[in-house]
């Protein structure tokens, strides 16, 4: 058997944060877990996964009570070796709201660096009825984002949401391009790159692969319900029981030369509604399925 079927048969997979998050939803109110970190790290542990996520709530809330140095030994002594931290956000602001978003990212860098983190996941915000930002803004604001990265020694996973200042992969692209730092990549997520119009066959033509950094994984309906954000916050599907084809999106990721983890998120009222361990094997179990399949392919 060669080494890419291997791979594709022993993947290592990351519960993103919200896959262990319980009743925790993004910007729904506190995003922080009503489970204790230590039972989630448990429950992760338990289930096979490689890779722990972590919002930034629970992050702060782990540094106010039990502190970084405990929670990167729980992690650890369970035998997670992958860590990502999230949600970089309003990067780009002035003000008060810059401000804000600079005490974010000083969280989201101490996190990161005290537990070992492998990238920080970077978004692109919520667009207003002014619609997006324009492009130079964001492109020189993540340059001046990305030298302080890689100050920090930190690496940085971009996502383009078809609900933010970055709506398109192509977009996305763009802005990496321009700031021309291997502290930054990309984060690619099956969801966004299918809601975003581009299929499998096409994603790695726009895509270049070694500034790939991060990818995800999910299903979904092709009916949207809902608004964009409304629908990928309630009703993500678990891979391979929805309309996206996810074994087709692993086959062509692993054929393209990506070598890293990969992040498995369900968010959706379904899974939100399972016990912890539950929902963790049958979201382990769903993704190992896909990548089955795509082994077929290869």
């Amino acid at each position: 058997m060669n080494t890419k079927k291997e791979e594709t048969m022993n993947p290592d997979l990351i519960a993103t944060c919200w896959v262990s998050a319980g009743d925790a939803a993004p910007m729904r109110g506190d995003e922080t877990s009503p489970i204790p970190l230590a039972e989630r790290i448990t429950a992760i542990a338990q289930t096979g996964w490689a890779g722990i996520g972590l919002v930034h709530a629970d992050l702060v809330q782990a540094r106010d009570t039990i502190g970084y140095p405990e929670l990167s030994r729980l992690i650890r002594e369970a035998g997670i070796g992958i860590v990502e931290v999230e949600f970089l956000n309003e990067w780009w602001t002035t003000g008060a709201e810059r401000a804000a978003a600079d005490a974010l990212r000083a969280d989201l860098f101490e996190a990161a660096t005290a537990l070992g983190a492998r990238h920080i996941k970077v978004g692109a915000g919520m667009t207003g009825q002014s619609g997006p930002l324009p492009f130079a803004t964001l492109a020189d604001a993540f340059s001046d984002l990305a030298d302080e990265a890689a100050d920090a020694g930190i690496r940085l996973a971009l996502e383009a949401t078809p609900f933010s200042h970055l709506r398109t992969t192509h977009e996305a692209v763009e802005v990496i391009n321009q700031a021309d730092n291997p502290a930054a990549g990309l984060l690619i997520d099956i969801w966004h790159t299918y809601r975003g119009g581009l299929s499998h066959d096409d994603l790695y033509n726009v895509v270049p692969i070694e500034r790939v950094y991060a990818v995800e994984i999910d299903d979904g309906l092709e009916q949207i319900v809902g608004t964009v954000f409304e629908d990928t916050i309630n009703n993500r599907a678990y891979c391979g029981e929805g309309d996206f084809d996810t074994a087709t999106f692993i086959q062509r990721t692993l054929e393209a030369g990506y070598q890293g983890p990969w992040g498995v998120e369900i968010i959706s009222a379904q899974h939100r509604s399972k016990p912890l361990l539950e929902g963790l094997r049958y979201a382990h179990e769903t993704a190992l399925s896909s990548f089955s399949h795509a082994l077929q392919k290869i």
